[in-house]
């Protein structure tokens, strides 16, 4: 089945409940990306590529699942299913980590013709990788005139101080959900004692998820046990950032990072990707450095947080639970290719997103959503957002312990292709080599570090858009763009309107990728794991609009309206533009209206060139970068107060599109000591009554913290025994409210109802609050007895006449009942019946190849199912035979029989001529 590009990166966002997605289960640390499962799109069949299987599962509902031939690879993204580029339901991994199952809300039976299960932008059930493009054109790399110029101070620059290290191993934590308690191991790295350095800012490193165990002797072992058992040794993935930590350290900060392979071995069980289980891990290292500090010289009221993968996630939950009153403040956070399968972000703690062009993990860059996702969040919050996109890195070489060559273990280049003519295959003129991505990771860093801890405002233009690289990185090219940090920002249809375009062709778009809709900012049909600042169309998430500019001739021009005047009078003016990759680049210049009517234009840096970001067929991201302009150079008019900004076209045409406009100042503002008011979502289980008619069940949430305004969430909601499928509404919180329910109503009778109904929810924050549970359950337990069932079936038939078995149900469901069956192989020296004896058409309506006639039918993995409507009583499962005139004496066929999946039973029919 041909799936389009923005089929495969709609099933890699979030599904609706996106984030209640779990996690493959494990995979051996020896599994190059090039040798993970793939599948096969035979419905119901056994194949080298997996088997899908379809099973009845209640009122509208089907079990749609994929069994891989091999563990899935343990990665940082999620597998997903897809059909027609819509992510189904809730995936989730069994124990045996090869088989994805998620539930379906349709009246038909879903076709796994149609179905796709995508990992990391890659089609498992289809042959060959969607991320290899053999085809693509090379990409010439920026010339050194090109190069953005050098930074006067260089926060890589090793400091003066000697260094040890050192390793400590605490008691594990038994955390919820995961059966094996949660290792406490920490590899320190500091200035040595006796070094004269002052307090020591504290900063602490997560790793994310990678293998776990491998096999350092070659003898074989269970790579996927946990915990590891002899020869079998753990992966120290916490071991992969030490050529970070040595040089802070040097510069006079203590370090630790810490392992959390057991969270690896088993969030594959938890809703949220383990995101809380690593935030309380890392919590508990920083409690143990409350007894420390004095002795190591460390100031708990400067802590850093840095996680990489996964690890950002963990940190930045961290970051939202960690209180004021703690013994430990949270002065900043570095995500390094972090996943954000929450929408979270933590207000008022200052944070820089690292994001690597070439990810073929986390392809999709949704750690940008811990940019974007807070600037409409707090009207107080003055923490710098800032996120740096690092052209030709990959996810895995800012770890050491996940770069080959140098890791312990086996590891590998996360990015598949190594067709040296794409933008990011091995090779390329645009990758970074290991040691160059290591160069650029050591560098912004450290140079957060220096940010959030000693203020250093000399390291800031690394962060906030301006076109500048530290002398250490090279010719590495980044970019970067920021919210906060006391900018004062006007926003697309929020607080501007559109100004009258001259020529050009402007709208207010919003934020989602749909081609259906003539409102979304992404319309194409190449998108997928391309457009970070954007949501698919099924996700819940509130997304938000911007303005939408093309034009197609030089001088042509649109822009904004601002509802309240600019001050530019002592700033510089910002402005976010993601700009077509498939238009190419742009150039542009500024027009400011004041108050009075006045205009000057500007041009912005780089004489207003923009450039679009390498494309070829697999990349070719949207994402925004800064376009600088300095007021100053606007003669004639008011600074204090502009009221409009107008884009002029000065290339023969472009496209573009403007996050948000900004006067940011030359410092960094103070940030309040101040966290936000917490939401969590909690779970309900409730017996289902007897009725008649509706029942509300009271599905609670708390708030830890002090709501001093209003605030708001978006909600969704997905039932998966109901054809309403998924809804969402806006919930609102008055202040000083601390609970609340969330009221879910359901048909409560005296019929008997699948055992378990399930509704999921899933909270996002949109004002004056963040998410720290955002997920959450009602479940309803039927409380009515099961019908009896009986199974008839005549002992033979003649040849020519179909066997018929009948299904009867004694009592009344309010579901339709549904039995599944599977020819199985009879007892007995009888032949069996076989393929050549059924009708042709049958066959392939039952999806059973017809190449193999003298196959037994056994053997063709013959799948039935029927289904007996709400308040009947009987139904028949079918195979017809063929008269074919041959003496064939007697054969056997017996079919294997699922009621509701349960208490199989069998029932053999002799056919004879």
């Amino acid at each position: 089945m041909p799936t389009t590009r923005r089929a495969v990166r709609a099933a890699l966002a979030a599904a609706v409940i996106g984030a209640l997605t779990l996690t493959a289960g494990p995979a051996p640390a020896s599994s190059p990306p090039d040798a993970r499962a793939r599948a096969g799109a035979n419905d119901d069949a056994a194949g080298s590529l997996g088997r899908w299987r379809v099973q009845p599962a209640g009122t509208g509902m089907w079990e749609v699942s994929w069994r891989s031939p091999s563990r899935l690879p343990v990665t940082s993204d999620r597998p997903t299913v897809v059909q027609d580029g819509v992510p189904l339901g809730v995936p989730t991994v069994r124990a045996d980590g090869r088989t994805v199952v998620t539930s379906v809300s349709a009246r038909t039976r879903p076709d796994p013709a149609t179905l796709d299960v995508v990992l990391s932008g890659d089609r498992l059930d289809e042959p060959g990788s969607d991320t290899a493009d053999e085809s693509a054109a090379p990409t010439s790399p920026r010339r050194p005139a090109d190069l953005a110029p050098q930074l006067s101070v260089d926060p890589a620059e090793p400091g003066p101080y000697d260094v040890v290290s050192s390793d400590y191993q605490l008691d594990p934590v038994k955390l919820p959900r995961m059966r094996e308690p949660i290792e406490m191991v920490g590899h320190v790295v500091e200035p040595a004692p006796e070094a004269t350095t002052g307090p020591r800012p504290l900063v602490l490193f997560l790793h994310g998820r990678h293998s776990f165990c491998y096999d350092p002797t070659g003898e074989g072992g269970d790579e996927w046990n946990w915990p590891c058992q002899a020869p079998l040794e753990e992966i120290p993935s916490h071991l992969g950032y030490d050529y970070i930590q040595q040089v802070l350290a040097s510069q006079g900060f203590a370090t630790v990072s810490v392992r959390v392979n057991g969270i690896n071995a088993q969030d594959y069980r938890l809703s949220d990707g383990g995101a809380d289980a690593r935030a309380q891990i890392v919590q508990r290292h920083l409690d143990y450095w409350v007894g420390l500090a004095d002795e190591h010289q460390v100031d708990l009221s400067q802590v850093v947080l840095v996680g990489h993968s996964r690890g950002g996630e963990g940190v930045d939950r961290a970051s939202i639970q960690i209180q004021p009153d703690a013994p430990y403040t949270i002065a900043g956070q570095v995500l390094l290719a972090p996943t954000d399968f929450g929408t979270q972000t933590a207000p008022y703690v200052p944070t820089v997103t690292v994001l690597p062009y070439c990810d073929g993990d986390v392809y999709d860059l949704q750690g940008q959503r811990f940019t974007d996702s807070s600037r409409d969040l707090l009207d107080d919050d003055t923490s710098l957002k800032s996120s740096v996109l690092v052209m030709g890195a990959n996810h895995n070489f800012f770890n050491t312990e996940w770069t080959p060559g140098i890791a312990q273990a086996p590891a590998w280049d996360d990015w598949w292709s190594s067709n040296p003519r794409t933008v990011c295959g091995e090779g390329s003129p645009t990758r970074l080599t290991a040691s160059e991505q290591r160069r650029v990771g050591v560098a912004y860093v450290a140079g957060a570090v220096q940010l959030f801890t000693r203020d250093d405002q000399s390291v800031l233009p690394m962060f906030d858009g301006s076109v500048v690289r530290p002398p250490s990185i090279g010719a590495a090219e980044v970019y970067s763009h920021a919210i906060g940090g006391g900018r004062d920002e006007r926003r697309p249809a929020i607080d501007t309107g559109l100004s009258l375009a001259q020529g050009a062709r402007t709208s207010f778009c919003l934020g989602v990728v749909d081609h259906r809709s003539v409102d979304a900012c992404g319309q194409g049909d190449d998108l997928w794991g391309n457009v970070p600042h954007w949501y698919d169309a099924g996700e819940l998430a509130p997304p938000r609009r911007e303005l939408e500019m093309t034009w197609t001739d030089v001088g042509q021009s649109g822009g904004l309206v601002l509802d309240d005047p600019l001050d530019l009078s002592d700033g510089r003016l910002e402005m976010r533009t993601i700009v077509d990759p498939l238009r190419g680049n742009v150039r542009l210049h500024l027009r400011l209206t004041d108050a009075d009517g006045a205009t000057a234009t500007v041009t912005p840096a780089d004489d207003g060139l923009v450039r679009a970001l390498p494309l070829d067929r697999f990349v070719g991201k949207r994402w925004a970068q800064t376009v600088l302009a300095d007021p100053q150079d606007a003669a004639g008019i008011d600074l204090t107060r502009i009221t409009r900004i107008d884009v002029v076209g000065d290339s023969e045409d472009g496209h573009i599109w403007v996050l948000d406009v900004a006067s940011a100042p030359a410092t960094l503002a103070p940030v309040p000591d101040e966290r936000a008011p917490l939401f969590s979502l909690g779970s309900l289980k409730v017996e289902e009554g007897d009725g008649p008619g509706t029942v509300t069940a009271e599905v609670p949430f708390t708030i830890t913290g002090t709501l001093t305004e209003p605030a708001q969430l978006k909600v969704g909601t997905v039932d998966y025994y109901s054809r309403g499928g998924g809804s969402s509404f806006r919930l609102d919180l008055a202040p000083g409210q601390t609970s609340g329910t969330i009221p879910i109503e359901y048909e409560a009778n005296k019929a008997d109802d699948p055992g378990r109904r399930i509704t999921m929810l899933q909270a996002f924050p949109v004002r004056g609050v963040m998410t720290d549970h955002y997920d959450g359950t009602l479940r309803i337990i039927d409380d009515d007895p099961a019908p009896r069932v009986s199974v008839s079936a005549p002992r033979r038939v003649s040849e020519g006449d179909p066997v018929r078995i009948d299904i009867s149900l004694e009592g009344e469901t309010a579901y339709p009942y549904y039995v599944e069956a599977q020819v199985v192989r009879s007892g007995g020296d009888v032949e069996p019946l076989r393929v050549g004896d059924v009708p042709t058409k049958w066959l392939r309506d039952h999806h059973v190849s017809t190449k193999h006639p003298r196959q037994a039918l056994y053997r063709a993995d013959v799948f039935l199912w029927t289904r007996i409507r709400p308040g009947g009583h009987s139904a028949a499962l079918t195979i017809p035979t063929l008269r074919d005139g041959k003496r064939e004496g007697v054969e056997a066929v017996t079919v294997e029989i699922y009621r509701d999946r349960h208490d199989p039973i069998r029932r053999t029919v002799r056919v004879v001529d």
